[in-house]
Order: structure tokens, then C-alpha cells, then sequence
């Protein structure tokens, strides 16, 4: 079990806003995730809240304790490989550098104010909105943020695990 809180502590992408942009919440879960100070978000009665999370310090939860069951429940699919034997933890603990570096890059290219998760929104907006709408972000961008998606696709999540923000 050490090997994998450390692996969690040192990696904390499923809070960043890397492998998700919003976390799904119970509506028993509503007030206690506000007091926590999450962006809670309602779309036609379903409750979730923003990422990157603002309990997030580092790597670690600063609500650890009172953390929406989501993030009680969630395991990476690093993680389970861990759990399974799958990996050594230098292994696992390589893929967080190899995604946490990639993060970091794409991160100090974005304007200021700008999150990953802002930039998969454009993305996302360009896409669903008309094929011909203009990407409002640089080529640059987007590619970073694909080699980014490809790496956590391959070691964190399954693409169909990627949770997207509702609208509303």
C-alpha cells in the first residue's frame, strides 16, 4: 500500500486537470464539496465539480478527508497495474515523470491565466460547434496537447475514461 500512496502523492494528475477536466458529484455531496471550495457545477440535475481542483497543493489533497467519493474511488489505470504486479514501482513512477514533465511543457507554453483544461475546452468547442469553426488556439498548442492525451491515454486512462465537463 506505501508504494501506492507514494506513487499518488507524487503524481496527482487526476486532480491537475491532466486526465479530467470535471469530477462527478452525488447531490448528498453538494454542500461539503462547496465548503471545500470546489467549483460545483449543475447540468439538468447531475452535480460535479471543476478541474484542476482547488484542494490540489502539489500533489496532495488539502480535503483529503472529506474528498467526494469519486475521488475515493478512483484508480488510475497506472495504479491498478501497480496494484496487479503489472509494473514495478520505478516503473510506474517513470510514466508519472515522463506525464507530469509533458504537463509541465505544455503548461509553460499556454498564455497566462490559460489551463490545459481551458485549452481542451476550446478544443472541444471548436469541434462540436462546426467543423469549419477556426481553432482559436496555435497549432503549437494543439499538438502538445495531443502528445499529452496520447500519454495519458496509454498509461492513466482509458480514452472513454476521459470525463467531460457537462454544459449549462
Amino acid at each position: 500500500m506505501m508504494a501506492e500512496t507514494n506513487l499518488c502523492t507524487r503524481c496527482g494528475l487526476c486532480c491537475s486537470g491532466a486526465l479530467f477536466d470535471f469530477g462527478p458529484l452525488t447531490g448528498e455531496e453538494v454542500d461539503q464539496a462547496r465548503a471545500d471550495g470546489l467549483a460545483v457545477l449543475e447540468a439538468e440535475g447531475e452535480f460535479g465539480f471543476a478541474l484542476p481542483c482547488p484542494a490540489l497543493d502539489g500533489a496532495c489533497c488539502t480535503a483529503y478527508a472529506t474528498r467526494p467519493g469519486t475521488c475515493r474511488a478512483y484508480r488510475c489505470k497506472l495504479l491498478r497495474a501497480l496494484e496487479a504486479e503489472d509494473l514495478t514501482v520505478a516503473e510506474a513512477m517513470s510514466h508519472v515523470e515522463e506525464a507530469r514533465a509533458i504537463m509541465a511543457a505544455l503548461t509553460l507554453q499556454l498564455p497566462s491565466g490559460m489551463t490545459v483544461t481551458d485549452l481542451r475546452r476550446m478544443r472541444r468547442r471548436a469541434t462540436a460547434e462546426d467543423d469549419a469553426a477556426p481553432l482559436m488556439a496555435p497549432p503549437h498548442l494543439m499538438i502538445a496537447l495531443g502528445m499529452l492525451d496520447l500519454v495519458l491515454d496509454q498509461h492513466f486512462r482509458k480514452a472513454s475514461e476521459r470525463q467531460i465537463m457537462p454544459r449549462g
